[in-house]
């Protein structure tokens, strides 16, 4: 199997991007209870301190004390305890499979305890060999780790500061979303603030739809290669770009996208500007909704849109690469979660009916509940946030996942009191594409819940940057199910738009 990127570049992939994070309110104070040094050597709740050292301020980074420690053999996690704190702490959940440390020091959560795992074991984010016949790793991994981890900072903040920090948050992206809303369904009472960026909710599901775009990419003939994808690309924007009022190279509004990759369709020699038979059959299969022969959905399949950047790495680029990182994902949940088989052979052989049990029995470890009763009704705070042109999760999980949460949550106003959803036209996966991406995530869901400040109140702004970092185009942003609709004016503008229903 081979991978699409090297090892620094898929932590830069899958790591939380979130800018301009905020750390507002609550007064700082100094840590004065227990040296930095002291903690090391240490026992905490049952995890052992290897080491504790200094880190000089720099950078607008203030001085903090690294700790780092391990929970059992391969559980591995960091805690950043500040000099000057808040009074707050914030965890970070991690991407892929896990298997490494991402706690990165950012100057706008410098006041901020900062929290971060490995997932419970140490590898490749696009490795799961470690699950294979691992119940502890795979329950670490699955919904664990970001819990044992907060029990063990909690602790460190109590002997660093003599007390308990005044609020707890969580964000992550990817498969750190999905850490997020595993924690506000198995643990609702550990956050008081959630934040999930393009979360893989559901791997059981989400895994089995990469394995169907495998297959059908992998029929002889079906393969579509980078100059393809853009080909479709540029289709979609031809045909949908101006459903938002404003022809700007971003479909605004991708579920109102009907798009037919038929029309591309070969009528004479192939080529790059075409699509043969066999390459519309497996497009269709990537848009269409993802259904067992007895109906029960799976997966709702992708909107239209971003292939030129999302399809090489995320579904195929041949002839050097037939399958990217889709499929490696997805077949480290069968060889080593379904299987429990290394050789066994996933393209060629799986099929969900052969593994009815073992699916169920995955669901129940990986999958988020959208059952978040308890935490709505402990009045806590979830914002979730989806790009459109995500080829790694499609933004029709997050809508699901967000509908299912009304219905089992007590209704759609409690959920709504409690939780928003936005959508962001021509993002990719945790960042990039053609929309605009950047905004104060993270403290909006801070202001949230300290100032009762939803952010769809807020008139909040999304704004993409140009080559040299320059902001060159901005949006509002839209609770779900608004979309930023073109009024006139400047379309570089945020102004010129407004969040509209149709």
């Amino acid at each position: 199997m081979q991978h699409t990127h090297s090892a620094s570049r898929r932590l830069t992939a899958l790591s939380i991007l979130v800018a301009g994070v905020s750390a507002c309110g609550g007064g700082e104070t100094s840590a004065a209870t227990n040296p930095c040094t002291s903690l090391a050597g240490q026992t905490v709740a049952g995890a052992t301190i290897s080491r504790a050292t200094v880190v000089a301020a720099s950078g607008g980074i203030g001085e903090y004390c690294r700790v780092e420690g391990s929970v059992r053999a391969g559980f591995n996690f960091e805690v950043h305890l500040p000099t000057q704190w808040n009074n707050k702490l914030v965890q970070n959940g991690g991407g892929g499979w896990d298997g490494v440390l991402q706690l990165v020091p950012q100057a706008s959560i410098s006041s901020y305890v900062r929290v971060a795992s490995n997932g419970g074991h140490v590898g490749d984010p696009l490795d799961a060999s470690w699950a294979l016949n691992n119940a502890q790793a795979k329950n670490d991994f699955g919904y664990l780790a970001p819990h044992t981890t907060l029990g063990v900072a909690k602790e460190l903040v109590r002997r660093r500061y003599g007390r308990d920090a005044q609020r707890h948050y969580f964000q992550g992206c990817s498969n750190g979303g999905r850490e997020a809303l595993i924690q506000a369904s198995r643990y609702p009472a550990d956050y008081d603030g959630i934040l999930a960026i393009m979360p893989a909710v559901s791997f059981s599901e989400l895994f089995q739809a990469f394995i169907r775009n495998a297959q059908a990419y992998s029929a002889p003939g079906a393969a579509i290669n980078a100059a393809k994808a853009r080909t479709i690309a540029n289709a979609v924007v031809a045909r949908c770009d101006a459903n938002d009022g404003l022809q700007d190279g971003i479909v605004g509004q991708p579920w109102a996208c009907n798009f037919d990759p038929g029309a591309l369709q070969c009528t004479g020699a192939d080529s790059d500007s075409c699509l043969t038979a066999p390459q519309v059959a497996a497009a269709r299969t990537i848009y269409s909704e993802y259904r067992l022969p007895n109906g029960t959905l799976v997966y709702p399949g992708w909107s239209p849109g971003g292939e030129d950047i999302g399809w090489p790495g995320w579904i195929g680029n041949p002839p050097a690469q037939p399958l990217t990182n889709q499929f490696a994902f997805a077949d480290g949940l069968v060889r080593y979660w379904l299987a429990n088989d290394p050789s066994y052979n996933t393209l060629a052989n799986f099929s969900p009916a052969n593994f009815q049990p073992q699916l169920a029995a995955a669901a129940a470890t990986l999958d988020a509940s959208p059952n978040l009763s308890t935490f709505f009704a402990q009045g806590r705070k979830l914002v979730l946030v989806h790009g459109t042109h995500d080829w790694a999760i499609s933004y029709k999980g997050s809508v699901k996942y967000f509908v299912e949460a009304g219905v089992l949550s007590g209704g759609d106003a409690v959920r709504d009191a409690n939780m928003e959803l936005f959508l962001l036209p021509g993002v990719q996966h945790c960042g990039g594409g053609v929309g605009p991406f950047y905004a104060d995530y993270f403290d909006a869901t801070v202001q949230w819940v300290e100032a009762n400040a939803r952010p769809s109140s807020r008139n909040l702004v999304i704004f993409g940057t140009d080559a040299n970092g320059q902001i060159n185009r901005m949006r509002p942003l839209c609770r779900f199910p608004t979309f930023a609709r073109y009024v006139g004016g400047n379309p570089a503008l945020a102004t010129s738009f407004t969040c509209s229903l149709s």
